[in-house]
């Protein structure tokens, strides 16, 4: 085991600018509704608005603010590893980040919601879910780095690095779970009994399994990808500065 300790925590810098990513989030899907409300004016309660033109686009706001989750749970499980907190406390928090990790990344999926809906033009909603998209991949590729980093504070670098890939292996089939079979991170508490005998059913059907296998290797791969451009990119900065 390595005990060496290695510095994660991340710039201030990044965290104010993640969070400016969220608020400008937030402010596309605002204004999205104020600009469906102004060709509305004939439907004055906001329940007739809501069900006249569909998706609102509310539930973005909701999947980025849990994609922010492991990031949170990440910087926390670093702060417990610094101040020597017991095995306990350190494993259920990386429960938690590995449970949530799925949702950063899950946002990538929402562009199955794309579509002409009117009288919004479509080059707004496809900059709206690339914004989503872009800031929720990010924190979980930045919470990948942390819990990474961290992890080699406590394990062989070999044995942190097969940690992580694991975590990316499951986080693919993590958002399968959740965009096609409809099933959240918080099920694993409420519906623990229902959520397993999915999944056992999925890995004993043979078409389902194969399904599973080839959506989950494809979402894995990309976030794979994104977190190899994320190591080089910080490679890179750290090579500038000596």
């Amino acid at each position: 085991m390595n005990t060496k300790p290695i510095p994660t925590k991340q710039p201030t810098g990044l965290f104010w600018m993640l969070i400016l990513a969220t608020f400008c989030c937030g402010m596309l899907v605002a204004g999205r509704l104020w600009l469906k409300w102004q060709t509305l004016p004939e439907i004055y309660t906001w329940q007739e608005f809501v069900e006249a033109r569909g998706a609102t686009y509310f539930f973005l706001i909701w999947n980025l603010l849990l994609a922010w989750v492991p990031y949170f749970a990440a910087q926390r499980f670093s702060k417990m590893q610094s101040q020597g907190s017991g095995w306990v406390s350190m494993t259920l928090c990386f429960c938690i980040w590995l449970l949530f990790l799925p949702n950063a990344p899950y946002i990538i999926t929402d562009f199955l919601h794309l579509g002409p809906k009117p009288p919004i033009p479509l080059w707004y909603d496809i900059i709206l879910l690339f914004a989503f998209a872009c800031t929720g991949l990010l924190l979980g590729l930045l919470s990948l780095h942390n819990m990474h980093q961290t992890l080699r504070g406590q394990f062989s670098k070999g044995f942190s690095r097969a940690i992580i890939l694991a975590s990316i292996g499951l986080s693919g089939f993590g958002i399968w779970l959740g965009r096609f079979q409809r099933w959240n991170s918080w099920d694993i508490f409420t519906r623990p009994d229902v959520l397993l005998l999915d999944i056992v059913n999925t890995l004993t059907t043979w078409s389902e399994l194969v399904r599973a296998i080839g959506i989950s290797v494809l979402l894995s791969g990309i976030l794979l990808i994104g977190y190899g451009v994320l190591l080089a990119l910080m490679g890179s900065q750290a090579t500038s500065r000596s």
